[in-house]
C-alpha cells in the first residue's frame, strides 16, 4: 500500500511524465492512423468525451443489455449527470449528485458515504440496483466521481433489463474511456478548511489499435470540524484495444482509498423519542477525532465488443470488486431530554464485500415487412459474498447536552477483529426483448428476464446454516406514441423480483425462506423538446410487498409499501447564455397493512413529499470565458418515525459558483473555479434511516446531519 508521501510523489511524477510524453506521441502518430481510428470508433467505441458539450441536455442513456438508447424514446423517467455537470458543481461523491435528481435520495447507513442510493422512496439494495458499465457493483462504499464520465439513473423497475432488484431504480456509473484526442488535465484545489487536492486526467490514442485513460487523485486535509480529517486516494486506468476494425476490448482498473474521521456520527432514537431540530454539524463532540470510516475499494473489469455487420453487435464482460470497510463510528443516542449518550463500536455491519458480475448480450435489428425489430438476447448476473466480524467490541463514551457535546478519550477497543464469510448470493438472469417500431408514431417495448437465485448463509465456524434456491420471471411492457418528432408519450408496466427473506429464530416458522418478492410499477409519461431544452413529465405508482412476523408469530408476506407520485424535469438551454438542469417530484410514500395498526397508512420514514432542484449556469457574454452557476435545492419535511409523531423539518440550500476560462496561451485551456455550497450555512438533517421498512412503532431510527457551508477553489490546466 502506498504511503501518503509516496502516493503524492507518484501522482506528481506520473502527471509530469504523461504530460511531457503527449507531445512526443502526438507528433509521431500518423494522420492515416488517426483517420482510421475515427472511422472505426464511430461504429463500436464509446469515447470518453461523448456528450461533454451537452451535459445540461443529455441525449442518450446506456440501458445495459439493450445498449445505448435515446432518452426521449425510452419509456422510463431517466436522469443523467455527466462530466461537465460534475465539474461545474464540484461533485466528488455520489451524495453530491443525488440532490440534482428530483426523485433520488441517499439512505445513509453509518453516513452518506456508505449509504444506499434510492429512487422514488424505495429502499435500495447493496448490489442489485447498482452497476458500473452495466455490471453489478457494491453500493455501500464510497464512489470516486473523478473516475467517472457520468452517472445514469433509471427511476423505475428494471428487473427485465438488469435482473432482479429492489424497486429503487437503477444507478449505473460509467467509467471514463480513452479519447481520440490527446490531452493531459491537471487540477489543483483547496478548501477553506485547509484540505488540498491534486487530480490528473490524461488520455489519448497513439494509433488505431490502442487508447488509454489514466486518472490519479489525492485529497487530504482538515474537515469542517476541528480535529477532523479527510484523506482520499484514487487511481483509475482504462484501455481500449482494437485488434481489428470490428472489435474493441475494454480493460478497466481502479483503486479508491477513502478515510474520513472526526465528523459527526449518526443520531439514533427510539420510536417514542422525537427528533430535535437540526444541530450545528461543525461542533466538536458529535463525532470523535478517532472515529469514522475507512473504505478501500478495488475494481477490475474486461469487456469485449464485437460488431457483427451493420446491424448486430455482441458484448460480453466480467467485473470483480472487493470493498473493505472499517466502520468505527460513534452513535449518538438521543435520550429525549436534550441530552445524548455516545457509544463507539467496531461495527456489526459487514467489513468486506466481494462481487463478481457478468454480462453477455447480442443486440441487433431486423425487419418483418415494414416493421422494425430491435432485439436483445443476453444474460447478466453476479456472485456476492459478505464478510462480517466474528465478534463485536463496544464502549460507552459518556453523556452530554445536545448543545454542548464533549470530546472523550479514545476507548480501548479491538479494531482488528477477524472476519468470516457470513453469506453468498448468486443471481443469474436470461434476458430477451424486442422493441417493435410499427410506424413513425407507434412502437412497443417487450422485455422479460428469467431469474435464478441461490443464497447460502454461514456461521462463524464456516458451516452452512441454511440455503435458498428459487427462480422466477420479471417483465416490462411499454407502448410509445409519438404524435410529432419532438414529442414522445409512453405507458409502461413493469414487475421485478428480489430474493425473499428468511424467518428468524424467533418466528414459528424459523428456517423457512419465502418465495421471491414481486414489486410492480405503472408509469405514464411525456417527453418533449421545446426549442433548445427538454421537458419530461411522468406519473407513477410503485408497490412493494413486505414480510414480517405477525401477531401469530409466523414470518410471511403480509404488508405493502405503496408509493405514488409525479415528476417533472426541465433541462437544456433557455437562451444562448443560460442553461438549466432542474426537476421537482411529488411523492406520497405510504405503508399499507403495516406491522402495527398505529403505523398503517403512515408516511414512510425519511421520504419527503416534495423535493426539487434548479441548477442554472449563466455565461456573461461581455466578459469572454466568465460564467456563474447557482443552485437552489428544496427537500420537504420527512417523517422521522413510523407512527408519524415526529418530523424532520423541510430545508432549502443555495450553492453558487464562478468559472473563468483564461485566454489560450501555452496551455490548451486554463480554468479557475470557485464553489460555495450551502451558502447561507443552513443546519439540516441530510438523511434519515428507518429502523425497519415494515412499520414497527418502536423501531430505532438514525438521522444524519448535512454539511455546513463549504468553499473550494480549483485551478485546472489542460494541455
Amino acid at each position: 500500500m502506498l504511503t501518503s508521501d509516496k502516493f503524492t510523489l507518484t501522482t506528481v511524477t506520473l502527471a509530469v511524465g504523461l504530460a511531457l510524453s503527449h507531445s512526443a506521441i502526438a507528433a509521431t502518430a500518423s494522420s492515416d492512423e488517426t483517420t482510421a481510428t475515427k472511422a472505426k470508433t464511430e461504429v463500436i467505441v464509446v469515447r470518453g468525451d461523448r456528450e461533454n458539450k451537452d451535459g445540461f441536455r443529455p441525449k442518450t442513456v446506456d440501458l445495459g443489455p439493450l445498449g445505448s438508447r435515446s432518452i426521449k424514446d425510452t419509456p422510463y423517467a431517466i436522469s443523467v449527470f455527466n462530466r461537465e455537470l460534475m465539474d461545474n458543481v464540484n461533485a466528488t461523491s455520489l451524495n453530491d449528485i443525488l440532490k440534482y435528481m428530483p426523485s433520488t435520495q441517499m439512505e445513509a447507513r453509518g453516513g452518506t458515504d456508505v449509504g444506499r442510493p434510492q429512487s422514488r422512496g424505495m429502499e435500495g439494495g447493496v448490489v442489485d440496483n447498482n452497476h458500473l458499465d452495466g455490471m453489478n457493483v457494491v453500493a455501500t462504499t464510497a464512489q470516486p466521481m473523478e473516475l467517472l464520465e457520468r452517472v445514469e439513473v433509471i427511476q423505475g423497475l428494471t428487473g427485465a433489463i438488469y435482473g432482479p432488484a429492489s424497486p429503487a431504480g437503477n444507478f449505473n456509473y460509467v467509467f471514463k474511456r480513452p479519447t481520440e484526442d490527446y490531452f493531459t488535465s491537471v487540477t489543483a484545489g483547496m478548501t477553506d478548511d485547509g484540505a488540498w487536492l491534486l487530480h490528473t486526467d490524461t488520455s489519448g490514442s497513439p494509433n488505431q489499435y490502442f487508447g488509454y485513460r489514466v486518472n490519479l487523485l489525492q485529497e487530504e486535509g482538515d474537515g469542517y470540524v476541528s480535529n477532523s480529517h479527510i484523506n482520499r486516494k484514487a487511481m483509475g486506468l482504462a484501455f481500449d484495444i482494437n485488434p481489428d476494425d470490428y472489435t474493441t476490448i475494454q480493460l478497466n482498473g481502479s483503486y479508491y482509498k477513502f478515510d474520513k474521521f472526526g465528523l459527526p456520527g449518526g443520531f439514533s432514537y427510539g420510536g417514542d423519542v422525537g427528533l430535535p431540530g437540526a444541530l450545528d454539524s461543525t461542533k466538536k463532540g458529535y463525532g470523535q477525532p478517532y472515529s469514522g470510516a475507512g473504505l478501500e475499494t478495488t475494481t477490475g473489469s474486461a469487456k469485449v465488443i464485437r460488431q457483427l455487420g451493420d446491424n448486430w453487435k455482441l458484448t460480453a464482460g466480467v467485473l470483480h470488486q472487493e470493498a473493505k470497510r472499517t466502520l468505527n463510528g460513534v452513535s449518538n443516542i438521543l435520550n429525549g431530554d436534550d441530552t445524548f449518550s455516545q457509544r463507539m463500536s467496531t461495527s456489526g455491519a459487514a467489513g468486506k464485500f466481494t462481487v463478481t458480475s457478468n454480462v453477455a448480450n447480442l443486440t441487433g435489428q431486423l425487419y418483418t415487412g415494414g416493421i422494425r425489430h430491435d432485439l436483445v438476447l443476453g444474460t447478466a448476473g453476479y456472485s456476492w459474498s459478505i464478510y462480517g466480524a466474528s465478534s463485536r467490541s463496544a464502549a460507552m463514551l459518556g453523556t452530554s447536552d445536545l448543545d454542548n457535546p464533549q470530546v472523550y478519550d479514545a476507548p480501548e477497543l479491538n479494531l482488528n477483529l477477524p472476519r468470516h464469510k457470513t453469506g453468498n448470493t448468486t443471481v443469474q438472469s436470461g434476458i430477451i426483448g424486442d422493441t417493435i417500431t410499427w410506424n413513425e408514431q407507434w412502437s412497443t417495448m417487450l422485455l422479460g428476464s428469467y431469474n435464478d437465485f441461490d443464497v447460502d448463509n454461514y456461521n462463524v465456524n464456516g458451516d452452512k446454516t441454511n440455503s435458498y434456491s428459487k427462480d422466477g420471471v420479471s417483465s416490462t411492457v411499454s407502448v410509445i406514441y409519438k404524435p410529432t418528432e419532438n414529442i414522445s408519450t409512453y405507458v409502461t408496466y413493469a414487475d421485478t423480483l428480489e430474493a425473499g427473506g428468511s424467518a428468524s429464530p424467533d418466528a414459528q416458522n424459523f428456517g423457512e425462506t419465502l418465495d421471491p418478492v414481486r414489486s410492480y410499477q405503472n408509469e405514464i409519461g411525456i417527453k418533449s423538446s421545446i426549442g433548445e431544452f427538454d421537458v419530461n413529465a411522468a406519473l407513477f405508482r410503485v408497490k412493494r410487498p413486505m414480510a414480517y412476523e405477525g401477531v401469530d408469530g409466523y414470518y410471511r408476506e403480509q404488508g405493502m409499501q405503496n408509493n405514488k407520485g409525479a415528476e417533472l424535469t426541465v433541462n437544456g438551454y433557455l437562451t444562448d447564455n443560460l442553461k438549466i438542469y432542474s426537476g421537482v417530484t411529488y411523492l406520497d410514500a405510504v405503508l399499507e397493512d403495516a406491522f402495527d395498526p398505529a403505523t398503517a397508512n403512515k408516511q414512510v420514514v425519511g421520504v419527503p413529499k416534495w423535493q426539487g432542484n434548479m441548477l442554472l449556469e449563466y455565461k456573461l457574454a461581455p466578459v469572454a470565458g466568465l460564467s456563474f452557476t447557482g443552485n437552489l435545492h428544496y427537500t420537504g419535511k420527512r417523517a422521522a418515525n413510523n407512527i408519524n409523531t415526529s418530523w424532520a423539518s423541510s430545508f432549502t440550500t443555495v450553492d453558487v459558483g464562478a468559472k473563468y476560462v483564461l485566454p489560450k496561451l501555452i496551455a490548451q485551456e486554463t480554468v479557475l473555479q470557485l464553489h460555495v455550497t450551502n451558502l447561507f450555512d443552513r443546519d439540516y438533517w441530510a438523511a434519515i434511516f428507518p429502523g425497519n421498512i415494515y412499520g414497527t412503532p418502536g423501531a430505532s431510527n438514525s438521522a444524519f446531519l448535512g454539511e455546513p457551508r463549504q468553499i473550494k477553489l480549483t485551478a485546472t490546466v489542460k494541455f
